[in-house]
């Protein structure tokens, strides 16, 4: 019993196709944000309360899918193994004990392959949805950055005023109809996102006590310092987000904040196109959290903890079964 788990790699083109893609966005529709009004203010906040890389949650979906493999791939071979046992060498109480711990064995192997599975398909499920968000509000902010340049030449001259005023009508009503796409989306992926997050709750819940019924428990101590950290840098930088979240409604004044998203957007491009440019890949080679464990340009103030000793590196060694 096995399949086939995409190869991680195989997802790098893509993220550093939206490594680029989605802050560029961010950059593109300020200057519509400060030209044709309303809609295209709430354009702007749709594209900063979504910046994110599908490409690399499909990367970490295909990591969690070849672990689950790894997993029922070693369940297989040690049923095999033990299937293959010679009882007439060995037969007895501890060969019994044996064979019963080894059946708990791969209880828990297929116990944690299970759990992989379902944190794997739910990044590819929501990563595929982020595609079509992304995808869409970029091909949008382009498309109303460049009315936004066609416009402010032909207003500033009295003889084209006219046409001015058709280019920034034409761009309202594009900006209205791709405003009620996005907002489409958007609640599609708020539904999505917390339905998956139930999903992989009641996963981790299921395994956890197959684990424990099957000889091997997990004491929750062991976990509350990481996850205490990880929920603290996660809301912590929740909060700075909204915080600096462009207005979504009918003015834009003063317009800092529309200012520090396009600003932060060509931060995070230019440090995306380092990146790629050093090795083709989102390494973070390129990213001040690598050097200074932190990144106020990403509303990051926080410190990157230490990766723990017991934390796999690169090229986890599976026993010699790759």
């Amino acid at each position: 019993m096995s399949f086939g788990a995409p190869d991680p790699e195989s997802f790098t083109d893509v993220e550093n196709a939206f490594a680029m893609v989605s802050p560029i966005a961010a950059v593109e529709i300020v200057l519509p944000a400060f030209t044709f009004g309303p809609s295209c203010t709430q354009i702007a906040r749709l594209i900063y309360m979504n910046q994110c890389n599908p490409g690399s949650l499909m990367k970490v979906g295909a990591y969690w899918l070849q672990l689950a493999e790894k997993y029922i791939q070693a369940g297989d071979q040690l049923d095999e193994e033990v299937s293959a046992m010679d009882a007439e060498s060995w037969e007895g109480e501890d060969c019994n004990a044996f064979v019963d711990q080894a059946g708990q064995v791969k209880t828990q192997l297929f116990a944690i392959a299970a759990f992989a599975l379902q944190v794997g398909i739910s990044l590819f499920t929501i990563a595929a949805l982020l595609a079509v968000m992304v995808t869409a509000y970029a091909a949008l902010a382009t498309a109303l950055m460049a009315m936004a340049l066609v416009y402010w030449p032909l207003q500033a001259f009295p003889p084209t005023a006219a046409a001015a005023q058709a280019v920034r009508s034409a761009a309202m009503a594009v900006a209205a109809t791709g405003l009620t796409v996005l907002k489409a989306l958007d609640t599609a992926l708020e539904a999505l996102g917390n339905g998956l997050a139930a999903f992989i709750g009641s996963g981790m819940a299921v395994s956890w006590s197959v684990l424990a019924t099957q000889g091997n428990a997990v004491n929750p101590l062991d976990l509350v310092g990481p996850t205490a950290y990880n929920m603290a840098h996660g809301f912590a930088q929740l909060g700075l987000r909204n915080l600096m979240a462009p207005s979504g409604g009918r003015h834009v004044a003063p317009g800092l904040k529309h200012l520090f998203m396009g600003g932060q957007g060509a931060y995070n491009a230019g440090l995306n196109a380092n990146d790629i440019s050093g090795n083709g890949v989102l390494d973070g080679e390129e990213d001040p959290r690598s050097e200074y464990g932190v990144d106020p340009g990403n509303l990051d103030f926080i410190p990157a903890m230490e990766t723990p000793e017991w934390a796999d590196d690169g090229s986890p060694d599976w026993g010699g079964s790759n």
